[in-house]
């Protein structure tokens, strides 16, 4: 089991792909085309607008088709975003914001390797589209990165209110071999089942190599490639029969669980005992993730202003 991650809002993590949204629709278009909303006079079109939906779809749905109401919801949450970021990109202006064009060179080449092209994405982010990504990056670094600042008192606040993210629970390391026997299968076949894994576990006792017996008798064909380690199990997150015997085990005892995908016989690999990371080894992490979420409301509340100040038209979709 790795380290437990600091918890990030959906909205965080998708920060380096949606502020290439921001951009995206902050072009100069051809007039004949039907416009999805005008952004103090300048168009935002149902072309750039669809073009985002078809990024978002393939990059967090799989492409998967959806449901029309869901569609709907989502095309309004990418026309927000892409409002926003003509809002911001239009301020950026303002303050006399420039991007040259090697930053626009070396920005696409960080863009094609963090967004590859796929069999179901591709990357169609332009030189345009990554210019105005620039400027709307450096536009926040200046307005809202820089002047904030995060204290020590509110990262040790942070870890010390948080407690579990920083808790990596007592874990076993197990590896198992699994002979497969259905719950309605009869006395006979269950005895033969259990029989045969005593066996294979009278052979490990002997010193056979556990992980060859489990590439060649296990009927779980996931772990048996990787000679049956099924990884490290935290408590609730195996049945509770396995639970209980794996972690009654010392390191290399085997034993042999029934449970209703058949008969498991459980090796100990290595116990690990709960551990909580010292403050010292994540301040920097929360000091990060605070900042990011701070410079998020600063942003947020910009663009809500900025809305109020600003002439928005959104069409009505066309019958």
């Amino acid at each position: 089991m790795s380290r437990p991650r600091i918890a990030r809002p959906l909205a965080l993590l998708l920060i380096p792909l949606l502020t290439l949204a921001l951009a995206a629709g902050c072009g100069k278009v051809d007039k004949q085309k039907e416009y999805a909303a005008l952004i103090n006079n300048v168009p935002l079109t149902r072309a750039e607008l669809a073009a985002e939906m078809k990024r978002v779809s393939e990059r967090f749905y799989n492409a998967a088709p959806m449901a029309k109401d869901q569609e709907s919801q989502l095309e309004k949450q990418i026309l927000d975003i892409m409002i926003g970021g003509e809002l911001l990109y239009q301020a950026s202006e303002k303050e006399g914001i420039r991007v040259s064009d090697q930053e626009v060179k070396a920005e696409m080449a960080k863009s094609k390797q963090a967004f590859p092209d796929t069999g179901k994405f591709k990357n169609t982010f332009t030189d345009k589209d990554i210019k105005k990504k620039i400027a709307i990056d450096k536009f926040i670094a200046e307005k809202f990165a820089k002047p904030t600042v995060i204290t020590d008192e509110q990262t040790k606040e942070y870890y010390n209110n948080n407690a579990s993210e920083f808790t990596v629970p007592e874990q076993v390391l197990v590896s198992q071999i699994l002979i497969k026997v259905g719950e309605d299968a009869s006395k006979e076949l269950k005895g033969k089942a259990e029989a045969k894994l005593k066996e294979i576990q009278g052979e490990v006792a002997k010193g056979k190599d556990f992980a060859e017996l489990a590439k060649k008798y296990s009927d779980d064909k996931a772990s048996a490639v990787n000679g049956g380690i099924m990884g490290f199990l935290a408590k609730g997150q195996a049945d509770k029969d396995i639970e209980e015997a794996v972690f009654g085990l010392k390191q290399d005892q085997t034993t042999v669980v029934k449970d209703k995908q058949g008969y498991h016989l459980l090796k100990s690999l290595d116990h690990k005992q709960k551990k909580v990371i010292p403050y010292e080894e994540v301040a920097e992490k929360i000091r990060a993730l605070l900042k990011q979420q701070e410079v998020q409301k600063k942003i947020d509340t910009f663009i809500k202003d900025a809305k109020k100040q600003s002439k928005i038209e959104i069409m009505p979709p066309p019958k």
